[in-house]
C-alpha cells in the first residue's frame, strides 16, 4: 500500500509543477493585459449615457430627438452602450422623416456594446435596430464610421451605462434588399406580391397571454402574432442584414413581357387561381437573386441564383445598376427573360417523405427503409392489404404540357402497381400504362408508366395503386422509391 501511494505522489508531482508554471505564466498574460486595459481605460463617471449627452449644448438637437422618439428608458439601464453623437450641425438640410424613420435613424447610432477609442478598428458593428455600421480606421488615425467621421478629441465620454464618440453627421440607415423592394412604387407590384404571398401568421404561443376560456372550454388569448416566410426564411434572407445578397429588379411590364413568351407552358395569368398564381411567380422570380455582392462589371457570365438555376448574364438587360443597400446591391432590369431551363425540368417525387403525402387507410403501417440503392437511401414501405389501396402525392409546379411517368422501388412484395392521375376535370382517376408485377420487375428498375398532357398548369394529384389481389387475400404492400415527371420535350426514353 505504501509503495502504491509513494507511486501516485511521484506520478502526481511533475503534473502539479507543470500545472502551477502555466498558471503563472497565464497569470502574468492575463495581469499584462488588465495593465494594458487600465492604462488605455478612460475616466468614468457615474451618470448614465442620456445624462452625459444632454449636458452638452453641441448635442441638443441629438438629445431632443432621443427624448421626442422614446430612448430615455432604453438609454437610462443598467447595461452598456456605445453611442456615436452627431454635433447640432448635422442636423442641417435635413428632409423630412417619419416617425419610424427617425427611431431607426436614431437606433442606427447605438450598439449594445461598450467600445472604446483604443479598440477602434476595421469592423461591423451591430445596432439595436438590427443594422451594421461599418467602421475603417485609416493610416492617418481618422476613424470612419458609416458616412460620418469620429471626431478623436470628442472620444471615450466614458460613463455609469457605457460610453460616447462624437460624430460630424447624422448616420442615415441604408435599406436592405427586401426594404428597398417594398419602398418600390406599384409598377413593382408583381414582384412585392409574391414575396408577401409567402408571409404565415402564427399565434406566438409563448408571447401570447392566456386570458380565460370560451363557451367550449377552450382558452382565450390576448394574442401575440409571428410571421414566417418561406422564401425570405429559406430562399433569400433578403430582409437579414448578415447576409449579402444582389439582387435583379424587374417592373410589372417586364415581367408580363417575359411570361407572354412561355404562355404554352403556363396558360393566361389571369385565368390561374391564387395557388397556381403563386407557383408561377415562384418560377419567374427563381432567377431574381444571387448570393453576395456583385457590381456590374463583376456579375459573373453564368449566374447561379439562389434557387440553384444557371443561366446566362446576356439575357439580362439592365436600365440602372449598382445600388448599394445594407445587405449588397441590386440592378434595375429593362428587361427579363424567363429561361425554359428554369421549368422544362423533371419533377422526382421522393416517395419516403411525409410531406403532400397521404395514404387509402391510415391503419396501415407506413414506414421508411434504408437501401443504398435507393434514389436517397431510402424507400417507402406501406403495408396495406386490398387492391385500390394506394399512396397518394400531390405535386406542385406542374405545366400545361405533356409529361412521361417513371417510378420505381425495391423487389419486395409480388403486388402489383399502376400509377393513375387525377383529371382535371372530373375529379377522377385515370390509370396510366399497363400494371406491373412489383416482384417481376427486378431491384430498382425503373419502370415507364406511359404518358399524360395536363391542360392547366398548377398542382397535380398522382397515386401509386394495388390493382391486382395475390392469390393470399389481404397480403399486398406497396414498396416505392421515387415517381418521376418528365417534360416531353427533355425526355429522353
Amino acid at each position: 500500500m505504501r509503495n502504491t501511494i509513494e507511486n501516485i505522489i511521484k506520478s502526481i508531482t511533475p503534473m502539479a509543477i507543470i500545472l502551477v508554471t502555466a498558471g503563472l505564466i497565464d497569470s502574468c498574460n492575463l495581469n499584462d493585459r488588465w495593465d494594458d486595459y487600465y492604462e488605455n481605460a478612460p475616466e468614468k463617471t457615474g451618470e448614465n449615457i442620456l445624462n452625459i449627452i444632454a449636458k452638452d449644448e453641441n448635442y441638443s438637437r441629438f438629445y431632443n430627438a432621443l427624448v421626442e422618439y422614446g430612448f430615455e428608458t432604453l438609454l437610462s439601464k443598467n447595461q452598456y452602450f456605445t453611442v456615436f453623437v452627431p454635433v447640432n450641425s448635422a442636423f442641417d438640410g435635413l428632409p423630412e422623416y417619419t416617425e419610424e424613420e427617425w427611431t431607426g435613424i436614431l437606433g442606427f447610432h447605438i450598439t449594445y456594446a461598450k467600445l472604446l477609442s483604443y479598440e477602434f478598428s476595421d469592423r461591423d458593428l451591430l445596432t439595436i435596430m438590427g443594422k451594421y455600421l461599418k467602421m475603417k480606421k485609416g493610416t492617418d488615425g481618422e476613424v470612419k464610421i458609416f458616412e460620418s467621421t469620429i471626431n478623436m478629441d470628442r472620444v471615450d465620454n466614458y460613463c455609469r451605462n457605457g460610453v460616447i464618440h462624437e460624430i460630424d453627421k447624422l448616420l442615415i440607415p441604408m435599406p436592405n434588399i427586401y426594404e428597398f423592394i417594398m419602398s418600390l412604387d406599384s409598377s413593382f407590384s408583381i414582384l412585392q406580391d409574391f414575396i408577401l404571398s409567402m408571409d404565415k401568421k402564427f399565434i406566438d404561443y409563448e408571447k401570447s397571454e392566456r386570458i380565460g376560456v370560451d363557451d367550449n372550454g377552450d382558452a382565450i388569448y390576448d394574442t401575440v402574432w409571428r410571421t414566417e416566410n418561406y422564401f425570405l426564411d429559406n430562399v433569400a434572407g433578403l430582409n437579414h442584414e448578415s447576409e449579402a445578397y444582389t439582387g435583379f429588379i424587374p417592373g410589372n411590364d417586364h415581367v408580363r413581357e417575359a411570361l407572354s413568351e412561355v404562355v404554352e407552358y403556363f396558360g393566361n395569368i389571369d385565368d390561374l387561381d391564387e395557388e397556381a398564381y403563386g407557383q408561377l411567380l415562384y418560377i419567374t422570380f427563381s432567377g431574381s437573386f444571387m448570393k453576395g455582392t456583385y457590381p456590374h462589371a463583376d456579375i459573373p457570365d453564368y449566374i447561379i441564383s439562389v434557387t440553384g438555376k444557371k443561366y446566362d448574364k446576356s439575357i439580362l438587360s439592365f436600365q440602372q445598376t449598382d445600388l448599394v443597400l445594407s445587405n449588397g446591391m441590386v440592378h434595375m432590369l429593362g428587361g427579363m427573360t424567363i429561361p425554359k431551363s428554369f421549368f422544362l425540368v423533371p419533377i422526382v417525387i421522393e416517395c419516403d417523405r411525409k410531406e403532400n403525402r397521404k395514404v387509402s387507410n391510415t391503419i396501415y403501417p407506413i414506414e421508411v427503409k434504408s437501401d443504398t440503392r435507393a434514389t436517397n437511401g431510402s424507400f417507402l414501405f406501406y403495408g396495406c392489404a386490398f387492391v385500390n389501396d394506394y399512396v397518394e402525392y400531390t405535386v406542385d409546379m406542374v405545366l400545361k404540357t405533356k409529361y412521361w411517368f417513371i417510378w420505381t422501388g425495391p423487389r419486395q412484395g409480388p403486388s402489383t402497381y399502376q400509377l393513375s392521375v387525377k383529371d382535371e376535370e372530373t375529379g377522377e382517376f385515370i390509370y396510366l400504362g399497363e400494371p406491373v408485377d412489383n416482384w417481376a420487375k427486378g431491384w430498382f428498375i425503373p419502370v415507364e408508366s406511359g404518358s399524360y398532357t395536363f391542360n392547366k398548369f398548377g398542382t397535380k394529384t398522382v397515386r401509386i395503386n394495388i390493382v391486382d389481389e395475390l392469390p393470399v387475400i389481404g397480403l399486398n404492400a406497396i414498396y416505392i422509391d421515387y415517381i418521376k415527371l418528365v417534360p416531353d420535350e427533355v425526355y429522353n426514353p
